[in-house]
């Protein structure tokens, strides 16, 4: 996926959201590459999950940010609206009491990113998912 080919926003939304999901499913993935699902009991390898958003992506506020996001089953994130009251409890858990809520008011602000700054954000995941799975020793 090359960083520098994204001709439009779209296109280079669609390679940050790539980074993104792979660098948070690798962030909760343990040393063999599983992760656990944030909304249940759930234990897959990281590439058999979703990165689960709390707050919608279309609330570009919140989109890439870290807290707002983890790996989630697909039954959880797909079929079962991303179970946001659990989420939003686990979250607390993981990340401190009032996170959740802090989340959800950003995600309401207004916030626009020009393609050069989700081009950048896209370069910065791509970093952070490689750092992550050669210090877990995960093949990506």
């Amino acid at each position: 996926m090359g960083l520098n080919r994204s001709k439009n926003l779209s296109s280079a939304k669609n390679t940050a959201d790539v980074y993104f999901s792979r660098y948070i499913r690798l962030r909760d993935a343990d040393s063999n590459g599983m992760c656990k699902c944030i909304t249940c009991d759930t234990v897959k390898h990281w590439k058999d999950m979703d990165c689960g958003h709390f707050q919608s992506r279309r609330y570009t506020a919140t989109r890439y940010h870290e807290q707002n996001a983890n790996a989630q089953c697909q039954r959880c994130n797909k079929y079962q609206s991303g179970e946001q009251y659990l989420h939003s409890k686990e979250i607390d858990l993981k990340f401190g009491s009032g996170t959740a809520e802090f989340i959800t008011k950003l995600a309401r602000s207004i916030y626009k990113l020009n393609k050069n700054e989700v081009m950048s954000i896209a370069k910065e995941y791509k970093s952070k998912m490689i750092e992550t799975a050669r210090q877990k020793g995960i093949k990506i």
